[in-house]
């Protein structure tokens, strides 16, 4: 678990395999060759020797291959998606005689996507879990963080309940289980692709599936890929780029007719939106790509062949 004695540790619990389930996971199940390209050796100590000292770059043989591993890991893969699990952790912790405080706690992180605000959102951005041990690096008062993020709560929980007698007690565990594994693999994919890997803390009845992810380029231009599967379109992907500051372009690709219909519909409403907060979008295309396309295409790249431009 996290321990705040330790200044070493502070940095580093993002990927111990003790205490980041995902990596722990990856680590389990690959090959000895694998293990070998990790760290040109074969004892997992150098695996963690080598993800501490090198820098935060997607571009090092050794994290591209931790990232196809992490990403096609057959139990990684088969987790359904954190805001799925945290509503079967509310559902559960709802069957006991004696609330816990877990449940309220989990209940007020897990909001209607309808009630969205910007600063709420960033706040619960922030205690999403995801960045629970940058925060802890950085924090004069460690202990003050365990109070809000949801990480820190979970971790929390399951040490209370492993000597509780609860009834559902092993429900309840194996659930808080599922969900730091989902937490730890959006850290894990963060730290390797330099990126932020995140899960929005909403419930939304008609997302089945989604995730964002941010990430810095040169000249100062920021992009966010979102990726959403919705149950009455299906798949929706876009990519906003973000550049002098308030410059946005949005590029949208759905293979849903009625989708790309009802956007396109609405595609004034939302540039008159973004301009009401001082976001300019300079474009806003469709793009007709397959996902694996999309998410491999250069912002220059993504700027050819669209079918619509608001």
């Amino acid at each position: 678990m996290i321990k705040l004695n330790n200044a070493s540790s502070k940095q580093l619990h993002v990927i111990l395999p003790n205490t980041n389930k995902a990596l722990e996971e990856v680590l389990k199940s690959a090959s000895p060759q694998e293990l070998q390209t990790l760290t040109q050796s074969k004892d997992l100590g150098s695996i963690l020797d080598a993800l501490l000292k090198q820098s935060q770059t997607a571009d090092t043989a050794q994290n591209k291959l931790l990232l196809q591993l992490l990403k096609n890991n057959p139990t990684l893969k088969s987790l359904s998606s954190a805001n799925t699990t945290l509503k079967e952790l509310i559902a559960t912790l709802k069957q006991e005689k004696n609330p816990l405080p877990l449940e309220k706690e989990l209940e007020k992180f897990l909001t209607n996507i309808k009630d969205i605000n910007p600063k709420e959102l960033k706040t619960k951005m922030q205690n999403s879990g995801v960045f629970l041990e940058a925060n802890i690096k950085n924090s004069q008062n460690p202990k003050e963080l365990f109070n809000s993020d949801i990480k820190a709560l979970l971790l929390k929980a399951h040490d209370e309940l492993s000597n509780a007698t609860q009834a559902n007690r092993q429900e309840i565990l194996k659930t808080i289980d599922k969900l730091l594994l989902q937490i730890d693999y959006n850290q894990l994919v963060s730290h390797l692709s330099n990126a932020s890997s995140l899960y929005i803390p909403y419930e939304w009845n008609d997302l089945q599936e989604g995730n964002i992810a941010l990430k810095n380029a040169k000249d100062d231009r920021f992009f966010c890929d979102i990726h959403l599967n919705l149950k009455s379109y299906g798949e929706l992907n876009l990519r906003l780029a973000l550049f002098e500051n308030n410059q946005l372009s949005i590029n949208i690709h759905t293979k849903n007719e009625a989708l790309k219909s009802l956007l396109q519909n609405n595609l004034q409403t939302l540039k008159k939106q973004l301009l009401h907060v001082n976001i300019v979008p300079k474009e806003i295309r469709f793009i007709d790509l397959k996902q694996n396309e999309y998410e491999t295409q250069t912002n220059d790249e993504l700027q050819m062949g669209f079918e619509v431009k608001a």
